[in-house]
């Protein structure tokens, strides 16, 4: 797949959970507000309940953003569904809920790029995943020579810290692009990566280096970073040359970067 295998013009910014630095992570409200500030490009995180749906949530457990206890996969959707979502975040969003993953995806069809986060390793995660971007006309459609190499919008791109959680989506869902997280970048990971047909080097921002950056570049590899805490660590992604970052405010971003061209 060639989502991810060249690199943009510009840097693309990527709402980390949504637009969670004014609405509650992974939340419908977080990515409505992430759609319509401009910013289609959305990073989200899936686990499976007890009762094996894909629910978006970041935690393994309940306990910081829901108001529950306690592991996701003990709790049914049902169960899921009674927690609150959003009061953590303030009371203008009690009563919001967990999404699962078909939710959002038939909320956004169309009008987004999704970068989904296996957060679990269980391979039915991967065949549920399957099996919604299928049947919700998610899969891409072979693109143009003149549009290889873009994010599409819509679509979707699959990412993980756990390499063989990637490497079985690849085999599994092999129409998408895929990325492989990381904590310290190595020439190692960059191999593995083309070895595998892994399309995106996602390392965090404070380990990257632009060694790393060009070898990755080098290998036809699209180069992300996540990680900044502060809308001024944009110019750090900026001079090292990465193709995308993944922040919980896009605007500011946007705005830093398009005030330092």
């Amino acid at each position: 797949c060639a989502t991810m295998s060249k690199r943009f013009s510009s840097i693309k910014v990527i709402a980390h959970r949504g637009y969670s630095s004014e609405r509650p992570e992974n939340t419908i409200s977080s990515f409505d507000w992430s759609i319509e500030s401009g910013f289609p490009y959305i990073e989200l995180d899936i686990h499976l309940t007890a009762d094996q749906i894909p629910i978006v949530m970041h935690d393994e457990h309940v306990d910081r953003t829901p108001d529950g206890s306690g592991a996701i996969k003990e709790f049914t959707l049902a169960q899921i569904k009674e927690l609150d979502a959003g009061s953590w975040f303030g009371p203008k969003f009690i009563g919001e809920t967990v999404p699962t993953l078909e939710e959002v995806l038939v909320r956004y069809s169309g009008k987004a790029h999704i970068f989904v986060e296996l957060k679990s390793l269980e391979e039915i995660l991967i065949n549920s995943l399957r099996e919604l971007v299928t049947n919700l006309g998610w899969m891409p459609v072979p693109l143009s020579t003149s549009d290889k190499g873009d994010l599409q919008v819509p679509g979707i791109s699959v990412i993980s810290f756990a390499p063989e959680q990637v490497l079985l989506s690849k085999k599994i869902l092999p129409e998408l692009g895929h990325g492989l997280l990381l904590m310290e970048p190595s020439l190692g990971m960059i191999k593995f990566c083309v070895q595998n047909g892994i399309e995106g080097f996602f390392p965090f921002i404070g380990a990257l280096s632009k060694d790393i950056v060009r070898k990755a570049h080098k290998s036809g590899l699209y180069v992300g970073a996540w990680g900044m805490s502060s809308p001024s660590q944009v110019e750090i992604a900026r001079e090292l040359g990465i193709d995308g970052v993944t922040v919980d405010w896009p605007k500011q971003a946007q705005d830093f970067l398009e005030d330092s061209v």
